[in-house]
């Protein structure tokens, strides 16, 4: 029996791990039982890999166990396993670096005018409260972000101002130190656009509300409003120097951080009273997009 398995399979096994080598000492017993060897010369080749699988596989143990030992010293060791872990961690900050580029070089580009027109086509349209009908006057119920809170605001607008973010639905009252109030907002459609310095011209308290075209019948169900909750615009409003732009509160606070229906910008009631305390005639108010 001229035969080395041991020479054979160590170099067929060379690197492969334990399914595929299973596989190839397999193949080696299954050529060994196909051959038309005598019984007695199959048995000595049959005996022959057993005893190279076994070289093998302990060797491969033998192996194995030395790495494992090597990385438990390397793990065990207060010096060497650091730079070991920064340069893995390194490996994989870069790979995730090329990923990510693929990633975004590979979307297509959003401009500022696209994804204005994408939150307006999104944007619905919030249902008001029927006149009289109270929703409420407080913004407990919001999101968060349109709760009345105190922000870092850095500006060039004098403080004391008004700066109405129309897309983001904000209006900041301008602090000094880089700081604002800041107030949730909905906004009708025909507010959106226009200029953007104005100032405040007049404020009332519990305004009443007399809209152009309505029937008779809808105006005096907003007179009646007038003067108390329920009112669709609310408890306070100040107006700016041109037709239809107003400040105003609502019946609706669920309307804040949306389009609405009617009415111009508009904070929930107690919103609108706190802003009406701390802003006086001749304010100025600046829309911003």
């Amino acid at each position: 029996m001229d035969v080395d398995y041991y020479s054979l399979l160590s170099k067929a096994v060379a690197g492969k791990d334990v399914a595929a080598r299973d596989q190839i000492y397999k193949e080696a017993y299954e050529i060994i039982r196909r051959s038309r060897l005598a019984p007695e010369a199959a048995s000595s080749h049959v005996a022959a890999l057993d005893d190279a699988v076994r070289r093998i596989e302990d060797e491969l143990a033998v192996d194995e166990a030395r790495g494992a030992a090597a990385l438990d010293e390397v793990l065990s060791t207060g010096r060497s396993w650091k730079p070991l872990l920064a340069g893995l961690c390194a490996l994989v900050a870069i790979g995730l670096t090329a990923v990510l580029y693929g990633y975004v070089a590979g979307k297509p580009k959003v401009t500022a005018s696209a994804a204005k027109m994408a939150r307006a086509s999104e944007d619905i349209v919030m249902a008001d409260l029927k006149a009289g009908v109270d929703g409420g006057s407080s913004g407990e119920g919001l999101p968060f972000a349109f709760q009345r809170q105190v922000v870092f605001y850095r500006t060039t607008v004098v403080p004391g101002s008004i700066v109405i973010d129309r897309e983001s639905r904000f209006l900041y009252l301008i602090d000094s130190n880089n700081s604002a109030r800041r107030y949730g907002i909905g906004i009708a459609q025909e507010c959106l656009k226009g200029g953007s310095f104005f100032r405040v011209t007049n404020k009332f308290e519990w305004p009443e509300w007399r809209p152009s075209g309505a029937n008779t019948k809808d105006a005096d169900a907003l007179l009646a409003s007038a003067g108390r909750p329920g009112s669709l615009l609310g408890a306070r409003a100040m107006l700016l120097d041109k037709p239809g732009l107003l400040i105003h509160g609502t019946n609706s606070p669920k309307t804040i951080g949306h389009l609405v229906a009617s009415g111009c910008i508009r904070l929930v009631n107690d919103d609108v009273e706190d802003l009406y305390r701390r802003v006086s005639l001749d304010t100025r108010v600046v829309f911003v997009s």
